[in-house]
């Protein structure tokens, strides 16, 4: 299994599920599951569920054994999974994590003894770890940091004060009626920060719905950075402060990251791109391009939509 997109549970016989979300699906195809997985690429195995109704082409993409989409939807003829059509696949999502899943616990102390620390680790006052821990060789933690449960801390890593490791990320289902409450969406992932790693004083990195939220070896944060569900970071990255970066997104290897960057969910940031200060990024970036711009837009087209600005402006 792939710690960075799947998460194991108990297994359980799809048969079980359809009853649970009350859900259609052929009965003739029962087989046992055993992990939560992300949609793409999936899991052999594993559950996901289809976000978004335009998704429905690409199931053929998927290795999860077993995915929640849209009653109105037909699972494709080239689609190699089971599907389970229910009313709401997020909402139906939503509850087979609660009923399935491992649920986040603290203990009384401030530092987990079922944790795993390092003898070289140093770590300051204030510090809270929770259960099932990893912290490497000369990880240094400095006041007043919170790691939540089944967090992974490797060698050499950095993180300074008030920052959060392993928070719930920003997930909510949207009830169909408005005067219904926001169904809050269990997240039982946890967070990677590879080698070297270092996460800037107030910073976050939230903690995956499944799988895990990974921090590339040798990436550096900036203060006041806020690094939501499922994003994955590449090696050797730089963000400035106050960066955000919405869910399931993946930045690429090498990449520059100017302050108060805002970046959108689920979309592909490439190789050694650099992103200007303040720019509002709304799509996937090609390897190698420099942006800027809210739209961000490449440079060199921001720069000559400023000057023609700039000249109608006079």
């Amino acid at each position: 299994m792939d710690r960075l997109t799947a998460t194991t549970i108990k297994p359980i016989k799809i048969s079980q599920i359809a009853r649970i979300l009350n859900a259609i699906f052929d009965e003739k195809k029962d087989q046992e599951v055993s992990s939560f997985c992300t949609l793409f690429p999936g899991e052999p195995g594993g559950i996901s569920f289809l976000a978004k109704d335009s998704y429905i082409k690409r199931l053929k993409d998927t290795k999860a054994s077993v995915v929640i989409i849209n009653e109105k939807q037909i699972c494709p003829d080239d689609c190699n999974s089971i599907c389970l059509r229910v009313k709401n696949p997020y909402q139906a999502w939503g509850k087979l994590l609660s009923k399935l899943g491992s649920p986040i616990t603290w203990s009384n102390q401030e530092i987990s003894k079922s944790s795993n620390i390092h003898k070289s680790a140093k770590i300051a006052k204030n510090v809270v770890i929770g259960e099932n821990v990893l912290i490497g060789e000369n990880v240094v933690i400095h006041p007043n940091v919170t790691i939540y449960p089944n967090s992974i801390i490797e060698k050499n890593c950095i993180i300074h004060s008030g920052a959060v490791i392993g928070a719930d990320g920003f997930g909510f289902a949207l009830p169909e009626n408005p005067k219904e409450t926001l169904q809050k969406i269990p997240h039982i992932g946890h967070v990677i920060l590879n080698e070297d790693v270092e996460i800037g004083a107030n910073s976050c990195v939230d903690r995956a719905v499944v799988g895990a939220t990974s921090i590339g070896e040798g990436t550096k944060l900036d203060n006041l950075c806020q690094i939501g569900h499922n994003v994955q970071i590449g090696n050797g990255c730089v963000l400035a402060g106050q960066v955000g970066i919405a869910g399931s997104t993946e930045i690429g290897n090498h990449v520059q990251i100017g302050g108060q960057v805002g970046i959108v969910g689920h979309i592909k940031i490439g190789d050694f791109v650099r992103i200007g200060a303040q720019s509002g990024v709304h799509k996937s970036v090609e390897k190698g391009k420099t942006i800027i711009g809210s739209p961000a837009v490449e440079a060199s087209i921001w720069r000559r939509n400023f000057a023609n600005y700039n000249m109608k402006s006079k």
